[in-house]
């Protein structure tokens, strides 16, 4: 098997012009990242990567005089690319790496090769290791897969066509845990980093000529002033790395046929949505215990009464309305039937069992899609799009709340009965109001600590609680405090997001959304005292519809994202119960690595 590095170059970067080129130490840096990789054992070619813009000729120079191939292929579509150089090269496996890693390490990149032929994986990473050592290894057929299902000729980040599709084999290299440290960047892209390599460089080499990855790490931890020289980009390159991380992909998969389990009242929204957005086959499991005994004729569904009559009428995809205590054992049971399931929110009563469901998803590489559809409106969606400026600076805390008079919500119906005040099936506000909860998530990341204080209200006897006030520390190192309660006559959603240079502020009953940056006075971000809240449920179901015909497996709406959320109100019962800040971080991250291990 011949092993082909490509080492993917471009001379257009504006943020540290001619990179690839910049001297440390004496030598270019991909010079640096050549002589690195003629250290590897399982290399047998390695080919500088790059376009045929004229602007590019000079790493055409640059592999000559280095004894190495070149490549000249599409500017923009670094897939294609790859895919064409591994072909004219003779692939039989394929390493790649940037231009601007000039530290990274061939002892991984040996392993990726031997990772390979054990497992046979489409995509080999090692996401442990700082950013900048680690190479991918990638299958040349799995690379022709992902060139045939792309939508775009920009593809200048590409992980995600392999992570997030159907079709591809991932697998993640176990690193030594001297080396995890994935904190650590050390990559070209500012003025700044080219500083710190030059550092790191002049530290290590005297003692060090091959510049290990031990003795990198090493120095870094001895000279944090050295460490430091690049730390104020990580935010910076973290949102140019995100930017460019979106897919597009094509269609590949029909969806003409959906079986919802739960046809109350958003069962019967979600129903009406997919009539409206062309999906006309619909098949109902009903049992009949809750409120809704009859169906409305007009929304044109098939009522069946079993598991086995579902999967009779072979659903494309299927929908989890049922009370939250019921979710998993229901997403279970759709799993091996669609290509595609929705499970209303939350994604469950707990993450305990959480498991199972998780390698039911990822062995059948069935797309999950957990509807938070606050996360679809068009104020929440403005407040993400104006903290991605970066004109606010870090997001510091968020103050939110969402309260309801419960006996209004449904007023037709008994709402002692409805699932969400009943202890048995899942309710209580820290479950059926998690939309807040996820919001504060998705705003500040995920949580490292919860404390919670559920105040019973004689108002509402319930077994469930009314009203829960949360504290929440964030791993980002920011807070957010949540209250949520049945209790308010009236409907309240509203929240202030503080950050370093500013603050946004949102009522989402009265339809706005206020940002005021700091010199500056209040404006309106968002305006709509009208707004129809089925918009948020129209534009959830239309992404999750899209995600299943282009058989998008990962993405931001799936159940591995609901995660963090239903941590933090696992944590917050454990709190009210002892009175203590609870960790969740680490649950979070044990579950994510236990079950992305199995699937790989």
């Amino acid at each position: 098997m011949k092993t082909v590095f490509l080492i993917t170059a471009r001379l257009k970067s504006t943020r540290l012009p001619r990179k690839a080129l910049a001297d440390i130490a004496g030598r270019t840096a991909i010079g640096h990242l050549i002589d690195r990789l003629r250290r590897a054992r399982r290399v047998d070619e390695i080919v500088i990567c790059t376009s045929v813009h004229p602007l590019d000729d000079a790493l055409a120079e640059t592999a000559v005089a280095e004894g190495v191939a070149c490549f000249r292929g599409d500017e923009d579509d670094v897939l294609l690319r790859l895919h064409e150089a591994a072909q004219r090269h003779g692939a039989g496996y394929v390493l790649n790496v940037t231009a601007d890693c000039p530290l990274v390490d061939p002892v991984y990149a040996d392993r990726i090769v031997d990772a390979y032929e054990r497992t046979g994986a489409d995509l080999i990473r090692a996401l442990d290791l700082p950013h900048g050592a680690f190479s991918y290894g990638l299958r040349p057929k799995a690379l022709e897969q992902a060139v045939a299902i792309k939508d775009t000729t920009h593809t200048e980040v590409w992980g995600r066509y392999f992570t997030d599709t159907d079709l591809f084999r991932v697998y993640d290299l176990p690193v030594d845990p001297a080396h995890r440290r994935p904190d650590v960047r050390m990559t070209l892209d500012y003025p700044e980093d080219l500083a710190f390599f030059q550092a790191v460089w002049s530290g290590v080499a005297g003692h060090d000529p091959s510049l290990s990855l031990d003795a990198v790490l090493q120095y870094l931890d001895a000279h944090p002033d050295v460490a430091a020289l690049n730390r104020d980009r990580a935010s910076e390159w973290r949102r140019h790395f995100s930017s460019q991380s979106g897919v597009a992909l094509k269609a590949r998969h029909t969806v003409a046929r959906a079986a919802i389990v739960g046809a109350g009242s958003i069962g019967q929204r979600h129903i009406r949505n997919l009539r409206a957005v062309g999906i006309n086959d619909i098949v109902a499991l009903r049992t009949k215990l809750g409120h809704t005994q009859a169906l409305d004729p007009a929304l044109g569904v098939r009522e069946v009464s079993s598991w086995e009559a579902v999967a009779e009428t072979r659903p494309d995809v299927g929908f989890v309305c049922n009370p939250t205590s019921l979710h998993l054992e229901a997403a279970r049971r759709l799993a091996p039937h669609v290509r595609g399931l929705f499970i209303e929110k939350p994604v469950a009563a707990s993450l305990a069992g959480i498991e199972p469901l998780l390698d039911d998803v990822s062995e059948r590489r069935v797309v999950s899609f957990v509807g938070h559809n606050l996360s679809f409106h068009p104020g929440v969606r403005g407040m993400w799009q104006q903290l991605e400026t970066g004109a606010l600076g870090a997001p510091l805390a968020l103050q939110c709340q969402a309260a309801h008079w419960l006996p209004d919500w449904h007023p037709d119906e008994d709402f002692r009965r409805a699932y969400f005040a009943r202890a048995d099936l899942g309710g209580g506000v820290l479950r059926t109001l998690v939309h807040e909860i996820q919001l504060a998530v998705d705003t500040l990341g995920p949580a490292d600590g919860v404390s919670c204080i559920l105040t019973p209200n004689d108002a509402l006897p319930l077994d469930v609680e009314v009203m829960a006030d949360l504290t929440v520390r964030h791993a980002r190192g920011a807070a957010s405090q949540v209250h949520l309660d049945y209790l308010q006559r009236g409907l309240h959603r509203s929240g202030t997001l503080s950050c370093e240079r500013g603050w946004m502020r949102y009522d989402l009953v009265r339809g706005e959304v206020i940002l005021e940056l700091a010199g500056e006075g209040p404006r309106q971000l968002w305006s709509d005292p009208s707004f129809d809240w089925n918009r948020t449920y129209v534009d959830e179901l239309s992404t999750f519809l899209q995600f299943v015909r282009e058989g998008r497996v990962r993405h931001e709406h799936d159940v591995w994202h609901a995660l963090p959320g239903m941590a933090v109100v696992d944590a917050a019962f454990r709190s009210a119960e002892t009175g203590r800040t609870v960790p969740v971080a680490s649950t979070v991250s044990a579950i994510r690595h236990t079950t992305m291990s199995r699937s790989a």
